[in-house]
């Protein structure tokens, strides 16, 4: 299985006003062309305004489906360049029913493994001017998911997400977007959850604490 990247992304915290006042962000990336060297941190040029709930090495590429860009572009009937929704990288073709917490892909000269979906938060609805945005981010299951990189490396636009291997327990990212969002007490699923050795620290243990 092979997904291209459309957009490699890139940003620094700025302050930006919105409807609701100003906003200190890195939300708003921009693309770029050029290589662009991915460490167990982050990519070069990419930082974050909270280092508290954003980035770390659990969480040092974001990625975003381009297929979920037309969905919102007809529900809201505007048009969302990309990066509109903040990842790091827009991938064509990939999916979080289709993608497994713990599947291992090669992207460019690095190499990069699956470790959570990403939280929507307050910062993609004011930044657009849509407050329910990150509610119907949820809702569909259109959140985008986090990547641990394995083997730093540069990364180019254009290049191709392949699939090295995939995690044997078959957990995806939409089955746990299912358990955050939807089907929260549901032990037998959040056991299975949690047995995945690749998942995200943080998200294990909360996830732990509901049982």
């Amino acid at each position: 299985m092979s997904f291209k990247v459309l957009s490699l992304n890139v940003g620094r915290p700025e302050n930006y006003s919105t409807d609701k006042g100003e906003l200190r962000s890195a939300y708003r990336k921009q693309p770029v062309t050029e290589p662009v060297y991915l460490s167990s941190l982050n990519f070069s040029g990419d930082e974050q305004a909270d280092k508290k709930h954003h980035g770390g090495v659990d969480q040092a590429v974001c990625l975003y489906p381009a297929n979920h860009y037309r969905h919102f572009e007809k529900e809201y009937g505007m048009t969302f360049p990309y990066p509109s929704f903040g990842e790091n990288i827009t991938v064509e073709g990939i999916h979080e029913c289709d993608t497994h917490i713990g599947d291992v892909f090669t992207l460019g000269e690095a190499e990069v493994q699956v470790t959570k979906p990403r939280k929507p938060c307050y910062i993609i609805a004011r930044t657009h001017g849509i407050d329910d945005l990150p509610a119907r981010l949820t809702k569909t299951g259109f959140t985008g998911f986090y990547l641990r990189v394995l083997k730093e490396g540069n990364v180019s636009q254009g290049d191709v997400m392949r699939l090295k291997h995939a995690d044997p327990a078959g957990v995806t990212v939409a089955n746990v977007n299912d358990v955050k969002f939807n089907d929260r007490n549901n032990k037998e699923k959040i056991n299975q959850i949690i047995r995945v050795e690749a998942l995200a620290d943080d998200l294990r243990q909360s996830l732990s604490r509901r049982l």
